[in-house]
């Protein structure tokens, strides 16, 4: 028999590998589906978000004491599930067909850090006559708004160093050097209705406070650390595709605007197109000919898969 010890530090560890634990993952997959039998219209709208919360934990972290790759994707399956739940209510129960996920590709800019909690926002983000692609933002709250760093502020510290030699050195703590990045700024939410008093990002940096930076004046956005796209299939269960745009017809989903969702899906797979083609090395090579110079290279640009404007 086991020590009262060896069963506290044995509880001590399953307790902290929760979330890992053999059959933890079917079960809280399962709570989705429980939860969404009694629904029966979508949730949210097409071309709305859903959002997943969730915080790193001792399973989560790998040797950089952080969230390990492997965690995205685990994480990214609830993500999927709870956004398919919102947008297909009794999409295996009633209409029977299958989410089949083929491909994910994750470009990472920020870690998650040990403990901390993190959102993945998640929707469809373009479509075809087959596949159905889904991004991902994970993305953590900031402590303070970021200051954009400018050649105006280096210039003006180096003239000032210059100026007062004789004086106290500038510390490297007296000029703020963390970049802001546009790409927190989530673009959907940016164009999004105010909802009561909250202050829109976009349109307070323009014309509210003394300065674009100032944090009274305009809502700090979340970092965002990794972007994911996910390439899913709607299956019929006797193995037949369903195409996506019936797809959207058969779950009672409707266009609020003519032509709002082409205008969407046709900017979406601009990205996509430009994404897929990173990594070849052959698909900005113009072909051999017969007769003729050696092939160069094209000067087409790809677009940069963290920079998706809708």
């Amino acid at each position: 028999m086991p020590s009262d010890t060896t069963k506290i530090v044995l509880a001590l560890i399953a307790l902290m590998h929760l979330k890992s634990l053999p059959g933890v993952y079917t079960l809280r997959s399962l709570s989705y589906f429980i939860k969404a039998r009694s629904q029966t219209e979508p949730s949210i709208g097409l071309l709305e978000a859903s959002k997943y919360h969730s915080r790193v934990w001792f399973d989560d972290m790998d040797l950089n004491i952080h969230l390990n790759n492997s965690s995205y994707n685990k994480m990214m399956d609830f993500a999927r599930i709870d956004l398919c739940t919102r947008l297909f209510p009794g999409w295996q129960v009633t209409h029977k067909f299958d989410m089949c996920l083929a491909q994910t590709v994750l470009f990472f800019k920020a870690e998650v850090p040990r403990f901390s909690k993190y959102t993945i926002t998640s929707r469809v983000f373009t479509w075809d006559d087959k596949w159905i692609w889904m991004q991902h933002r994970f993305s953590i709250k900031r402590k303070a708004r970021p200051v954009r760093k400018t050649l105006e502020v280096i210039d003006a510290a180096l003239q000032s160093a210059e100026e007062s030699k004789n004086q106290e050195p500038i510390r490297d703590e007296d000029v703020v050097v963390e970049e802001e990045d546009e790409d927190d700024i989530d673009p959907i939410e940016a164009k999004a209705p105010l909802k009561g008093d909250r202050p829109n990002m976009l349109t307070s940096q323009v014309h509210g406070g003394n300065h674009p930076n100032d944090a009274a004046a305009i809502e700090v956005p979340d970092k965002l650390c990794c972007i994911a796209y996910s390439r899913m299939v709607a299956k019929h269960p006797k193995g037949k595709t369903i195409v996506p745009a019936k797809l959207w017809e058969k779950m009672g989903h409707k266009e609020a605007y003519p032509g709002e969702w082409e205008q969407y899906r046709l900017l979406g797979m601009s990205l996509i197109e430009g994404m897929m083609k990173i990594g070849d090395p052959t698909v900005d090579i113009a072909p051999a000919s017969a007769v003729g110079p050696a092939p160069t290279v094209s000067s087409r640009r790809l677009v940069n898969p963290t920079r998706a404007r809708i």
